[in-house]
């Protein structure tokens, strides 16, 4: 797997891993009244705050590792420690090889096309010659 891709990867696990944080600690939190004067009707929903003062530290660790994973990740990226000068630089001299290799491939590609139309005429001038006899 490319460096790119793993990039990726790791920012949509830790996209996933906020969502579900925030779903998870959205649906065990216990009612709190917003107005005093309208008191909470329910009691069964949520679990005691210890616990979930615990699970929302966990899910704070895994939501943690995987930024520092992330922020690895960009370090490592090819380029990331030159100057915008010198990355510019060797992206200008990729585009001269993309242009010298699209050249090269143009020729080729033109160079096949002469000798699929000799190939063509040869096998034409073989089968009039094979229908005559």
């Amino acid at each position: 797997m490319d460096r790119l891709t793993q990039l990726q990867d790791a920012i949509d696990k830790l996209a996933l891993l906020f969502v579900s944080s925030l779903d998870h600690l959205t649906k065990r939190a216990p009612l709190v009244p917003l107005n005093l004067d309208v008191p909470v009707v329910t009691t069964d929903h949520g679990i005691p705050q210890d616990q979930l003062q615990s699970q929302a530290q966990e899910l704070a660790l895994d939501i943690s590792r995987q930024a520092k994973e992330l922020e690895t990740l960009i370090e490592h990226l090819p380029g990331i420690s030159q100057s915008p000068e010198d990355q510019t630089r060797d992206l200008e001299a990729l585009a001269r090889q993309n242009e010298l290799a699209t050249e090269e491939y143009e020729a080729a590609v033109a160079e096949a096309k002469e000798l699929l139309q000799e190939v063509t005429l040869a096998l034409r001038g073989i089968a009039l010659d094979q229908s005559r006899s």
